[in-house]
């Protein structure tokens, strides 16, 4: 009996203790970097932006990923100074941090169009 209990014990912490490591449940959203040319940028999920041209080699951060390399592309009509895009990840554009910070969804196209 003393046995299952010791079992049950350490099943029990064994499952609560990827929540205390990660900061619990309800901590802020991740969000995924990548370093490229000096600068960071910040992960939008947004659709829509078409990739132009290969512009060199960044690192992703974040969300409990071991940093990696990725091709960093430019974004049709935006400056890659303001953001750029990765391949592979057609689903958000990563936006310089600082830039068009307070742009919601609709709004972030135009806004790095500027």
């Amino acid at each position: 009996m003393l046995v299952g209990l010791v079992v049950a014990v350490v099943i029990a912490g064994a499952l609560v203790a990827p929540v205390v490591l990660s900061g619990g449940s309800g901590g802020a959203p991740c969000a995924a970097t990548v370093a490229f040319d000096g600068s960071t940028y910040l992960a939008r999920p947004v659709g829509g932006f078409v990739q132009a041209i290969a512009i060199g080699v960044g690192v992703t951060h974040g969300c409990g990923v071991a940093p990696s390399n990725v091709n960093v592309r430019s974004l049709s009509g935006i400056d890659p100074v303001r953001a750029v895009g990765v391949s592979g990840d057609q689903s958000s554009v990563y936006v310089r941090r600082g830039v068009c910070a307070a742009a919601g969804r609709d709004a972030l196209l135009a806004c790095l169009r500027r």
